[in-house]
């Protein structure tokens, strides 16, 4: 074994015991007030966090609200009271490896698994039909639960789908290079273990538009639900999601492709993950595409970059809904 390869082995185990004896930082108020907002699901051997939420309609629609990678269904808090607005009833979980859920450590965590979890959270709650609204790693979930539908093979209908800023092509998506060095073995766990606030910062905040950064606060919230429950240790698990789409790019690029489900995409350009080569590509490859493009300054997170923009195409979305 060489001497710088000694060198570095070491240096990573002093950082690594020196991180694992930093506590992770408490639960700012708001998130403590999400927290008890909520309930806990068994799946399996797992607690999966849950919110069910009355809407303002009375008409027994149900929206179901997906979230992405690396963070959770506190995502949607900023425009959560105009969506219920437009339904009797929102759900919206931290799923498998994320926020306030379980987060087992030795663990291969399926997009597929995640739609199972979905559809027995709903089955539980007497859901049997739902519109859904999912950003980012939860655009994939929703597209399995979309060719569960179109294949006649789900445990609940989807009757819409609106997707935010996600990896839907595997030719448009381009991973951070933090996300690329979870991804190689070993390397990837050990990251993973001496994640700090100033990588989230940099990495999470380089995925928002330059006028749009979120503020010390929002971040230091993003950061607490990752550490929650030693969430950070996973990242490197639940990174894998990335290659699960390169191998069921048939499945879920199919799924949005031949369904015959009312479909839209609202998408901020300043993404550099999914850079704006996306839009032409979801218009060539989708039929009939539906996808609404924010002004040039928002980014990978609409919903927290432009709630009023993003409620604004949703609901013009959904009238078109109504008359088909």
């Amino acid at each position: 074994m060489g001497y710088l390869m000694i060198v570095w082995i070491v240096l990573v185990t002093v950082v690594t015991v020196f991180y694992l004896n930093i506590p992770p930082p408490e639960l700012s108020p708001r998130l403590k007030a999400w927290y008890k907002k909520g309930s806990f699901f068994r799946y399996n051997d797992f607690d999966i966090f849950y919110i069910d939420e009355d809407g303002v309609m009375t008409d027994d629609s149900t929206l179901l609200l997906i979230h992405g990678f690396p963070t959770s269904s506190h995502d949607w808090i900023k425009i959560l009271d105009d969506l219920k607005e437009q339904y009797s009833r929102i759900v919206m979980t931290d799923m498998l490896g994320f926020g306030f859920t379980d987060k087992p450590k030795q663990y291969d965590y399926l997009i597929t698994e995640q739609a199972d979890i979905l559809e027995a959270i709903l089955e539980s709650l007497s859901v049997k039909d739902v519109h859904i609204m999912s950003h980012d790693y939860g655009d994939t979930v929703a597209l399995e639960l979309l060719h569960r539908h179109n294949t006649n093979k789900g445990k609940v209908q989807v009757n819409s789908l609106c997707m935010l800023n996600g990896g839907v092509f595997p030719e448009t998506n381009f991973p951070l290079f933090g996300q690329k060095m979870l991804l190689v073995p070993v390397l990837g766990d050990l990251l993973s273990h001496i994640s700090f606030y100033g990588s989230l910062k940099r990495g999470l905040g380089s995925t928002f538009g330059p006028g749009t950064q979120p503020s010390d606060t929002d971040m230091r919230d993003f950061y607490a639900v990752l550490r929650y429950k030693e969430g950070n240790i996973v990242m490197s698990r639940l990174i894998h999601y990335i290659t699960q789409r390169n191998k069921n790019k048939e499945r879920w690029v199919g799924a949005l492709q031949k369904t015959k489900v009312p479909t839209h995409m609202i998408y901020g350009p300043a993404d550099p993950v999914n850079p704006p080569v996306f839009v032409d590509h979801y218009k060539k490859v989708v039929p009939n595409p539906s996808i609404h493009v924010l002004p040039s300054g928002i980014g990978h997170y609409p919903q927290w970059e432009d709630p009023t923009g993003v409620v604004s195409s949703y609901v013009e979305f959904l009238k078109n809904v109504k008359q088909e």
